[in-house]
C-alpha cells in the first residue's frame, strides 16, 4: 500500500502545518527528480513518495524567513547557470559535428579535384604521346 494513501502521522516538531510539508516534500521531489541521492531506504518507486518518506522520518532539512529566501535566490541562480551550461555544452557539440560534416566535404572534394587533375594529366600524356606518334610517321 502506497505511503499516500494512509493517514500521515508526524510531530509537531517536525512541520508546522501540513501546508509546510507539502512544499517540502515537493522540492525535495524535485531534486530527486534531478538526481539527487536518496537519503532513506527506497522502499517506493516514485520520487514524490520517496520525498514524503524521508520528510516524515525527518531526514529533511528546510529554511523559514530570509534564510529561505536567500537559499530559494541562490538555488534559482545555480539551475539558471546549470541550463546556461548545458546548453552551451549542446551549442559546442552541435558546432564540433558541424565542423567535421565540413572536414569530411573538404577532404572529399580535394580528392575529387585530385582525381581530376590526375585524369587530366593521364589525358594530357596520352595526347602527348599521340601527338609524338603522328610527328614520327611524318618524318618517314
Amino acid at each position: 500500500m502506497e505511503i499516500i494513501k494512509l493517514p500521515l502521522e508526524y510531530g509537531d516538531e517536525l512541520f508546522d502545518s501540513r501546508f509546510r510539508l507539502v512544499l517540502v516534500t515537493a522540492q525535495r521531489a524535485r531534486q530527486l527528480t534531478e538526481g539527487s541521492p536518496v537519503l532513506v531506504k527506497k522502499r517506493y518507486v516514485k520520487n514524490l513518495t520517496l520525498a514524503l518518506d524521508e520528510a516524515i522520518e525527518g531526514k529533511l532539512k528546510y529554511l523559514t524567513g530570509e534564510e529561505a529566501k536567500k537559499a530559494r535566490d541562490y538555488e534559482y541562480r545555480m539551475r539558471r547557470e546549470r541550463m546556461a551550461r548545458e546548453s552551451m555544452e549542446e551549442a559546442a557539440a552541435a558546432s564540433l559535428e558541424k565542423m567535421e560534416d565540413i572536414k569530411l566535404a573538404y577532404k572529399a572534394e580535394t580528392a575529387a579535384i585530385a582525381d581530376i587533375a590526375a585524369a587530366d594529366a593521364i589525358d594530357e600524356a596520352i595526347e602527348g604521346e599521340e601527338e609524338g606518334t603522328e610527328e614520327a610517321g611524318e618524318d618517314i
